[in-house]
């Protein structure tokens, strides 16, 4: 394959490059190719490899040029967002602080309320059995009935607080639907 029929195959297999890579490539070779003083009948693939070897090469090496490109822009504008947050983060902390204790301190008070039930279940549970020992038939009955209220309430009031915490849960991470101002 002479110097001529090696540049158009090499220009027909990087048809899918940009234009200007892949005039930059064929000029490239086509130089690279006179230098090497080869004649005119000359097997340009002996020196070089196949067309299609040459322009996966090619291919592969503009092909991590521009993913290179994308990274330096990438982290050009990446600093300069970073930068941006943190004055956000700064002149958003007036607001978002007081934001952010009352968040802990209301999942603190939900988990006191959970083990103050869970407190109240386990004393009920510890009653009911406690009956049997005391004196008298209407201590008896005053105590198994505490333990039984206490049991029941302490279950019922921990389902009730894990239900309420189940639909605060859905609302919060409910996806609102935007409506557009011309509908």
């Amino acid at each position: 394959m002479n110097k001529e029929q090696f540049l158009r195959e090499l220009n027909t297999k990087l048809k899918y490059l940009p234009e200007t890579d892949r005039n930059d490539a064929i000029r490239f070779y086509d130089e690279y190719i006179s230098e090497m003083e080869l004649s005119d009948e000359e097997d340009v693939t002996t020196k070089l490899g196949t067309p299609k070897e040459v322009a996966s090469d090619i291919i592969s090496q503009c092909t991590q040029k521009h993913i290179d490109n994308e990274k330096e822009q990438k982290t050009v504008k990446g600093g300069a967002t970073t930068i941006w947050l943190v004055i956000l983060g700064i002149l958003s902390l007036p607001l978002s602080l007081p934001l952010a204790i009352f968040a802990l301190t209301l999942i603190f008070v939900f988990i006191v309320l959970f083990l103050v039930m869970i407190v109240v279940a386990f004393a009920g549970a510890i009653a009911i059995p406690y009956a049997l020992f005391v004196h008298g038939v209407a201590q008896k009955i005053f105590t198994l009935g505490y333990g039984l209220v206490s049991l029941g309430g302490g279950i019922l009031m921990a389902y009730a607080l894990l239900a309420v915490l189940k639909k605060i849960f859905r609302a919060m991470t409910k996806k609102k639907r935007v409506r557009s101002i011309y509908e």
